[in-house]
């Protein structure tokens, strides 16, 4: 689980790493750390800009520092993606999985084609209810796998930056956190392992740091 930049054979001027992020983003979802705050919010702003001037992608901000429970996170994410009724559950016809599956864009009736979650600070929620973040993250991750590989022609990428410290980078590295894996159903294939063919949630860890100074 690492993420491998400057791969490609092509030469971008400096601090222009974004295009290697949005590469990556093609096949995984990333956690991004550093233990400078200030770094961390000039990478998720400088990468937000970046891909919000791409044709077709829609990026949806969440504030992690408000996000303390799924309440927070849902009051966030309906003014993002429009929905008539989001109920403040993980699954269920109305909850956090149905306005994730949702193609409307959030500034226009043309169904999205890619759309990117940024969220800053995620080791706040991973810090206050790790159970939970567990859950979101899980819902994200076979969300996207779904609308990704479900086969009904109407292929969408849906991918999502957590941007935190130390403690998202010990998630991201551990084989049992739910950015790694599915959550065991009881006996048989898990849930999302069965709906999307994939055996865990791709999710790639980035250094901040290591990836701006490369530059």
């Amino acid at each position: 689980m690492s993420i491998h930049f400057g791969t490609t054979g092509f030469v971008f001027e400096p601090s222009t790493w974004q295009p290697e992020v949005l590469v990556k983003l093609e096949s995984h979802h990333i956690a991004a750390w550093s233990a400078d705050s200030g770094q961390r919010t000039r990478f998720g702003v400088s990468l937000g800009q970046f891909l919000g001037a791409q044709t077709g992608i829609e990026v949806c901000v969440l504030h992690g520092r408000s996000i303390l429970d799924l309440e927070g996170l849902c009051a966030q994410l309906e003014r993002l993606i429009p929905v008539e009724t989001l109920a403040r559950t993980v699954d269920g016809p109305k909850g956090l999985a149905s306005i994730l599956r949702s193609r409307s864009g959030g500034h226009s009736s043309i169904p999205m084609r890619q759309r990117y979650l940024l969220w800053h600070d995620a080791d706040v929620l991973l810090r206050h209810d790790p159970e939970l973040f567990g859950q979101v993250a899980e819902v994200i991750a076979g969300v996207s796998a779904e609308l990704e590989y479900a086969g009904d022609g109407a292929l969408m990428i849906q991918r999502c930056v957590y941007i935190g410290g130390h403690r998202l980078a010990q998630a991201a590295l551990d084989a049992d956190s739910m950015l790694n894996r599915w959550a065991d159903d009881g006996p048989g294939v898990p849930f999302w392992s069965l709906v999307t063919g994939e055996e865990a949630p791709m999710t790639a860890l980035c250094s901040i740091d290591s990836l701006i100074d490369s530059f």
